[in-house]
């Protein structure tokens, strides 16, 4: 799938690659008390990671249909789909806690969430993100026509 001939997943997974990271910073920053907008922008630049992530896999899973099967850029490519859905998961479970209406979690359970859940996944973004520059720098995924076995 491209738009005027560029590849359309890469545009779109550096908007939750930035939300991503401005969360995680915002959810070590509730935790450590530095503020209490910090617990709205975690929320928010998460949500907004979160759906964002959500059209970047779309596009990306329409891409794959270019990749050989049969092909090492294939195995790459599964194992990147798997990290960052993973890395997904852990960041929604970073923010469910904080938005439960009437939890039974105080703040201090929701800020431990918050941290655990996005610092995995954003350990599991940096690892997915890497194994996409593979695709890409590698095999030549979306800059040449077919891929490399």
């Amino acid at each position: 799938m491209r738009l005027r001939g560029h590849p359309i997943h890469p545009m779109l997974v550096h908007f939750p690659v930035a939300f991503w990271t401005v969360a995680t910073v915002a959810y070590v920053a509730d935790a450590a008390g530095m503020g209490e907008s910090a617990a709205a922008i975690a929320k928010l630049s998460n949500a907004a990671g979160l759906i964002m992530a959500i059209f970047a896999m779309a596009a990306g899973l329409l891409e794959l249909r270019a990749i050989d099967p049969r092909s090492e850029a294939m195995r790459v490519a599964t194992w990147h789909m798997m990290v960052m859905a993973t890395a997904w998961v852990c960041f929604l479970l970073a923010l469910l806690p904080s938005i439960s209406a009437g939890a039974a979690l105080d703040h201090s359970t929701a800020q431990l969430a918050g941290v655990a859940g996005a610092g995995v996944g954003f350990l599991l973004m940096s690892v997915g993100g890497w194994l996409g520059g593979r695709l890409i720098y590698e095999f030549g995924i979306g800059v040449r026509s077919q891929a490399k076995s």
